[in-house]
């Protein structure tokens, strides 16, 4: 019989809903996708939809690097000892997470690219098309990690799978990552039954991506008005069989 993994959606503000949650049983692994402090324009690109409903987004340099060392602290401490956390982020504000990760224990053991071949259109710079990926760990010696193929490297790139077509999208939510992307995280620094914690959940990609998996997941979001789209796009309520390995995921999604 597939072992059913467990899921739950907690919502309120991740600094201090995750500590709580960590006191019943820490996590192995976090995701953490959190806002770029970029200021979304509601007139750009599918933002300016109605099918989309933004969130807050607006942060001075000094309140972001503030925010960023909260809840990569919180984070730290919810985790098991040889637990790891992958923060994804744009270019924007980077600085201010490396800045912020400085304050704490983790160590950075990779910073990876995620390539997309997409992007919104410049005339005047090069278009953006990739997001900065950062592993961290607690204990350099010991931590969980799979490589998914021999020659592993650190740059992402799926043709098929991108911020302008990737298929698994759904309306509702401005920043979605691609279930691919979320499954090989998943996949590389965690094991089956091991608890993730989804934390800036937005759409819930990494809570289907954690069930298929066969991995017990948590998400955290302080946003209401997601709560529906992170159960339609995680499939609450619906039975998810477990996948052995990332090949056949196209033919589960």
């Amino acid at each position: 019989m597939v072992r059913q993994s467990s899921y739950e959606l907690i919502i309120g503000n991740v600094i201090e809903t995750l500590p709580k949650k960590a006191l019943e049983r820490r996590f192995n692994l976090i995701i953490a996708d959190p806002p770029f402090g970029i200021s979304f324009n509601k007139s750009s690109h599918e933002y300016g939809s109605i099918d989309y409903d933004l969130y807050e987004d607006n942060f001075t340099p000094e309140s972001y690097f503030q925010f960023s060392k909260e809840w990569i602290n919180v984070c730290y401490e919810a985790l098991t000892d040889d637990g790891s956390l992958y923060i994804i982020s744009g270019w924007t504000n980077l600085q201010f997470i490396l800045n912020a990760i400085k304050t704490t224990d983790f160590h950075l053991l990779n910073h990876a690219i995620w390539h997309f071949s997409w992007g919104v259109y410049t005339k005047r710079r090069f278009t953006t098309s990739h997001y900065h990926i950062l592993l961290l760990v607690k204990n350099r010696k010991k931590y969980t990690f799979f490589k998914q193929k021999h020659y592993d490297e650190d740059v992402f790139f799926w043709p098929e799978y991108n911020r302008g077509n990737d298929p698994h999208r759904i309306k509702g939510h401005p920043c979605q990552l691609p279930i691919v992307l979320l499954d090989k995280l998943i996949r590389t620094s965690s094991k089956p039954s091991d608890l993730i914690g989804d934390v800036f959940s937005g759409s819930g990609g990494t809570i289907l991506a954690a069930r298929i998996a066969g991995r017990d997941v948590v998400g955290f979001e302080i946003r209401k008005e997601y709560v529906s789209i992170i159960h339609h796009k995680a499939r609450f309520g619906k039975s998810i069989e477990f996948m052995v390995n990332q090949s056949s995921l196209d033919d589960y999604l």
